[in-house]
């Protein structure tokens, strides 16, 4: 067993697994004669971030959507404006959900993204931790190494302290039972154990070693030596296994990078109000939360191995890529359109939870707030949901000119005769919101 890959119930299978596509990504660039751990990091952020990409995207559509739907949310505020008892403030709140419910707005889904990242981060921490612990090729640079320290008159002892007189602390345990056991076979577990503290070792610890145990580490194994710095080297000369500190050396230029990426993610976010007090003021509060990041980007950055703050940096470069350009996007497209789709996705998904009987957690809440079952507040939301038809979509027929002298003539169940429009195609997206809509007011 490597002695520092993440044993835990969840961060283990975790960091087994990032560490086991960051080896795959590796061995595929070295057979490509590209030796550098660097590029497998931007590879591996790239595709990390490829398949966050629908998130992204649907929590940019989100914004937008709600951005669009703004006068809808200004009528209900103003609805409610100067009224401060509870049962205002609760129905202000529940016709603001409602309205987002109706277009299938999600005001956490900009949490997900960063939620998603944090164990992938924590994971990759590991694996950059200990990178011969996952990266075969560099362990196997290391192996010979490792057994001529094992060879050596006295190694196990003199290593257990070197560890500990050098701060290796994360590892100094396991190399501390090596110790104990007295055992110089160079048996997996003690290679591994060395390893561990020869690869947090520069030249000046390596020499140490060699005049501990009289060896010539430097000289008899310069290839190897060669190969792993090769390996570790990033522009300017930046090892990634070296955490920059609070000095000024090249390193810092990653916790720079990464404050700035961040910053330009979190300026590029869209900013939208809603009308309702709590949730405005929840939203104001995750924006400056948001601002705090870039900060942590450098802290963290600074306190972590270059490798792992070289993703970081690069996650951010591309969440703010994505975000502008999705921004553009959005802003030269029909906005109608998409709102239309939203609304009649959301229709589907609200009648199928309608029929399932489910009950959502805040409607538990705001059956708590107001003294009613939530069976009660989910048929009120159910009955909310029809009020609001204030966007002129193109295909749908809105609530407030249904006719239910059309109703029994319509027998197929796909609204053809209420909609009076022949240019809906059977089968499509508005078709079947029509047949929806026709269930839900058959019985009218």
């Amino acid at each position: 067993m490597l002695l520092t890959k993440v044993d835990g119930a969840i961060m283990g299978p975790i960091s087994k697994l990032m560490g086991f596509i960051f080896n795959a990504l590796y061995n595929l660039f070295f057979g490509m004669g590209i030796t550098s751990l660097a590029f497998s990091i931007i590879v591996f952020t790239v595709l990390i971030r490829l398949i966050m990409f629908p998130l992204s995207v649907k929590m940019t559509r989100s914004s937008k959507i709600q951005s669009y739907l703004q006068p809808e949310f200004q009528k209900i505020q103003k609805k409610y404006k100067g009224k401060k008892d509870q049962e205002s403030m609760l129905a202000q709140q529940r016709e603001t959900q409602e309205l987002q419910k109706k277009y299938g707005i999600k005001m956490t889904s900009g949490c997900a993204t960063s939620l998603i990242q944090f164990p992938i981060f924590i994971a990759l921490y590991n694996v950059m931790q200990n990178i011969p612990a996952y990266v075969t090729k560099i362990h196997d640079l290391y192996e010979p190494i490792a057994k001529e320290i094992i060879g050596a008159n006295g190694s196990y002892g003199f290593m257990s302290t070197f560890a500990s007189d050098n701060k290796i602390q994360r590892i100094s345990s396991t190399i501390t039972q090596y110790a104990t056991a007295g055992d110089a076979t160079p048996s997996t577990s003690n290679v591994n154990a060395v390893i561990d503290v020869v690869s947090k070792c520069g030249t000046e610890l390596i020499n140490k070693i060699n005049d501990g145990l009289h060896l010539n580490l430097l000289v008899d194994y310069k290839s190897n030596f060669e190969a792993i710095n090769k390996a570790n080297d990033f522009i300017f000369r930046i090892n990634l296994t070296e955490t920059p500190g609070w000095h000024i050396s090249t390193l810092m230029l990653i916790p720079i990078a990464s404050f700035v990426f961040q910053l330009l993610a979190m300026l590029v976010q869209p900013k939208n109000s809603t009308g309702d007090a709590t949730q405005d003021a929840q939203m104001k509060s995750m924006r400056t939360m948001m601002f705090i990041m870039p900060l942590f980007s450098f802290w963290l950055t600074v306190n972590v191995p270059a490798g792992l703050g070289l993703y970081w940096a690069t996650s951010a470069l591309i969440s703010f890529l994505i975000t502008f350009f999705t921004n553009i996007y959005y802003n030269h497209v029909d906005m109608e359109k998409i709102v239309e789709k939203a609304r009649l996705k959301a229709e589907i998904a609200n009648a199928k939870r309608s029929a399932s009987g489910k009950v959502s957690l805040t409607e538990r809440l705001t059956a708590a707030a107001t003294g009613e079952s939530a069976r009660e507040e989910s048929v009120k939301k159910q009955q909310n949901l029809k009020s609001y038809s204030n966007v002129n979509l193109k295909n749908y027929k809105s609530d407030s000119s249904y006719d239910p002298s059309v109703i029994d003539e319509d027998v197929d169940g796909r609204g053809d005769n209420f909609m009076n429009n022949n240019n809906v195609k059977k089968g499509s997206l508005t078709d079947r919101a029509n047949a929806v809509w026709h269930y839900n007011h058959k019985g009218e």
